[in-house]
Order: C-alpha cells, then sequence, then structure tokens
C-alpha cells in the first residue's frame, strides 16, 4: 500500500500548488494537480474525505497567520492519500494527527515565512535565515505526519487482533472462568455482574459469540449453559536470536552480544518456568497490553528482526511515537522484555524473552479428543517494505 502526504498552500498568483508532499517521487503531476483542483473547491476549514478513481484522499484545510499575505493569513490543506478505502475509525484518527499538525503550525508565529522559500533571494539577511529555517522545520514535520500515518493506517497483524480484545480484563477474565467448564448463563451473569458492575454483560457475550469464543447451548425451555470454545494464550519463549545461536556462527559482534544475553535469557527462564497460576495468569495479561499497544508492539517487531543500536531506534519510529519511546522502553525492560546490552561503549537493545500467542481447544474439551491437538500460533507481523 502507498502513502503520501502532501502539503498544500494557496501562492497569491499561480493559486493552490502542493508545497511538499513525502515522499516526493510518489506524487506525479497528475496527482498534484488533482490535490491542487481539492483545495480549490474547498470553503471551510476542517477535515474532509474525497475520493477519485482508485485514490482515497484525506484532507484538512486551515489557515495560518501571515504579515507577507494578503488578509494577513496563509491557506493550506494537509492531505493523506491511500490507495485504498478506509473505515472511520482511521478517518478519525488521522483527522486528529491533521488537526495536531495545523495546530502545530498555528502555534508558530513565523512560520509562514516557510511557503516564500521560492523567493528566498528577493528577501534580506535576516529574513532568508527565517525562511529557509522554517522551510526545514515544515518538511520535518510533514516527514513526521507521514510517519504517524503509516502507523495509523498499517493492517494489524492477527496477534495485535487478539490482543486487543484480551487486553481487557473484563474479557479476560471472563475467559478465564469459562476455560474451567461449562456454566450456565445465569451464573456467569450473576459472577460478571459482581466482579465489573459497570459493564454490560450481555454487550460481552455477544463479542464472544461474535469472535467464536463461546457457544451458547440451551437445555430445555429456560437452561442455558456457554461453552468456551477456543482458548487463547500469551507466553513468553526464548527469543530467535538465542536459538539460532546454538546452529549458526552470526557475526562477531552478534556473537559477543549473545554470549552476554544467553546467561541472562537462562536465568530468566528459570524462574519463569516456576511461577505459580496466578502469576502466570498476570503475566499473560501484561503480554496481551504489550502486543495490542501500537507503540510497544513497533519495538517489539523491529527486535525480532534482530538486535538494535539504542541511538538508531528513535529512527525507526514518528516524532509523536518518539515522544514516548522511552516510556515503552522502560516498560519493556520491566517487565523483562528486552534487555540493554553494552559493547565497545554503544547500548544494544535485545529480545530477552519474545511473545507467542497461541489459540487451542479448552483443556476441558482437550480432554474428550482421542489426540491433543496441536496449538496454533498466531502469525507475527512482518512489516511490509516501505
Amino acid at each position: 500500500m502507498s502513502t503520501i502526504v502532501a502539503l498544500s498552500y494557496f501562492h497569491r498568483k499561480i493559486g493552490p500548488l502542493v508545497f511538499y508532499s513525502y515522499p516526493s517521487v510518489m506524487l506525479d503531476d497528475q496527482l498534484s494537480i488533482r490535490i491542487a483542483n481539492i483545495m480549490d473547491q474547498t470553503v471551510s476549514e476542517g477535515f474532509f474525505t474525497h475520493s477519485f478513481e482508485n485514490k482515497n484522499s484525506m484532507n484538512f484545510y486551515f489557515e495560518i497567520h501571515s504579515d507577507w499575505n494578503r488578509g494577513n493569513k496563509e491557506m493550506l490543506m494537509i492531505s493523506i492519500i491511500l490507495d485504498r478505502h478506509t473505515s472511520p475509525e482511521i478517518e478519525q484518527n488521522i483527522s486528529t494527527l491533521c488537526t495536531e499538525f495545523s495546530e502545530k503550525l498555528q502555534s508558530n508565529e513565523e512560520i509562514f515565512t516557510a511557503f516564500y522559500v521560492n523567493d528566498v533571494n528577493n528577501f534580506d539577511e535576516t529574513d532568508k535565515e527565517l525562511i529557509l529555517k522554517n522551510n526545514s522545520s515544515i518538511k520535518t514535520w510533514v516527514k513526521e505526519l507521514y510517519w504517524a500515518t503509516l502507523e495509523e493506517t498499517r493492517e494489524k497483524s492477527e496477534e495485535e487482533k487478539i490482543a486487543i480484545l484480551l487486553n481487557k480484563e473484563h474479557i479476560f477474565s471472563t475467559l478465564k472462568k469459562l476455560s474451567k467448564g461449562p456454566i450456565t448463563l445465569e451464573g456467569l451473569n450473576e459472577w460478571f455482574n459482581e466482579i465489573f458492575p459497570d459493564l454490560n454483560f450481555n454487550d460481552l457475550i455477544d463479542l464472544l459469540a461474535e469472535k467464536q469464543f463461546i457457544f451458547i447451548n440451551q437445555i430445555g425451555i429456560v437452561e442455558k449453559y456457554i461453552l468456551l470454545v477456543k482458548e487463547v494464550n500469551a507466553e513468553r519463549i526464548p527469543p530467535d536470536s538465542v536459538i539460532e545461536y546454538i546452529d549458526e556462527t552470526p557475526e562477531q559482534i552478534e556473537r559477543e552480544l549473545i554470549d552476554l544475553l544467553i546467561p541472562k535469557v537462562q536465568e530468566y527462564f528459570s524462574i519463569y518456568e516456576n511461577k505459580s497460576k496466578k502469576e502466570l495468569e498476570e503475566d499473560t495479561l501484561t503480554l496481551f497490553q504489550i502486543i495490542s499497544d501500537a507503540r510497544k508492539y513497533n519495538v517489539l517487531s523491529e527486535l525480532r528482526n534482530g538486535l538494535i543500536s539504542k541511538d538508531k531506534l528513535p529512527k525507526l519510529v514518528s516524532k509523536r511515537t518518539l515522544d514516548n519511546l522511552n516510556t515503552s522502553l522502560d516498560f519493556l525492560k520491566k517487565y523483562d522484555v528486552i534487555e540493554e546490552l553494552k559493547y565497545k561503549n554503544e547500548t544494544y537493545i535485545v529480545l530477552k524473552t519474545n511473545i507467542q500467542i497461541t489459540t487451542t481447544f479448552p483443556e476441558y474439551l482437550r480432554k474428550l479428543l482421542p489426540k491433543e491437538s496441536k496449538p496454533v500460533v498466531a502469525k507475527k507481523y512482518i512489516p511490509k517494505n516501505r
């Protein structure tokens, strides 16, 4: 899927023009004209969508103060162009990103100077400096919006979809309750209302039935039983880098770092294997919360591909996500998902424990099967080349 972010402005002599786009090589002349035409037809500030051919654009028209233009304002439009249709949820998220982008420009009283970069030689040295500085800032902000857009619009992996559902405590606890065996609908209702009095039981049952986690079996005219038919678990496994080390000879730097990591992994799993059932359940909920959090999951996905220098991690996320990167790293380190290793005055981030989500028949159903079925492992998210 191709994604383009374009910032347009109203040139006082020519009319609407695309000022800057990213990635720039993806915006051809024809598409640039189409975007300019969209801006030319816009009459009020705000967010709106527009479709043409096989493209879908989400646009936000706004104005900023200007000392150099008629009416003391510059008319701008930020556009997100995708080659697929989007859901209302994605459109709402993109609208929020665009609003934040417009507010960033509106809060800078001198940012209007950036739009005079093509006439920079007509200004004195002080204004030239302002123009070039603000032009650079705007280009950086457009790039940041692009990366934030990718985070919002990329397709969720199967393990993310599962985790987003299971990270909610009332759903997680209900499925754990049902994993012990069938229970009457009335009995489950009483239990649920006692533990989660502020939540709607019928909404929960409808959701679990829709996602095919449960089956409602009616016996006679009145009595109904709830049966769990799909059990989901999140567990820790040793990272691939440690497993592959047994059979392969990695590069020198990786080999020495893995030599530092292996004792830490072994020590952790010796403790993990002896955790109580309650401790494992609490840990499982934490793992679902990690997978369902886009910021933490992005870090996890990158580290699944190999170790990363801590200095390079900020380049893998948008500015919007960068603000929370250190918080995510601290969380993942606290819960033993990652480890920081020092090698030749450089700090590397590596996976200490990987996370695997599996779906199986509940144990009480597996006992009825002639041969125990193997768990189904949710597919990991493999990022596409950008």
